[in-house]
């Protein structure tokens, strides 16, 4: 989504997190992953999460996960 940016992050004790900017809201940190590789799967799964169709809105309002 492009008006979503992620940046994973090394923390001073190694743990890594993901800090998530997105337009019109307030930047956020997602930390305690283990591994960037744990950092980086969680960014897939909120990415996907953020293009699954909203079964509640109107179909012009729908947002399709291809």
């Amino acid at each position: 989504m492009t008006d979503t940016s992620y940046r994973i992050v090394h923390r001073d004790d190694d743990s890594f997190a993901v800090e998530i900017a997105r337009v019109g809201a307030l930047p956020q940190t997602a930390a305690g992953f283990a591994t960037e590789a744990a950092a980086r799967g969680w960014i897939a799964r909120d990415q996907r999460f953020r293009y699954v169709t909203d079964p509640f809105a109107k179909p012009s309002e729908r947002r399709h996960g291809y």
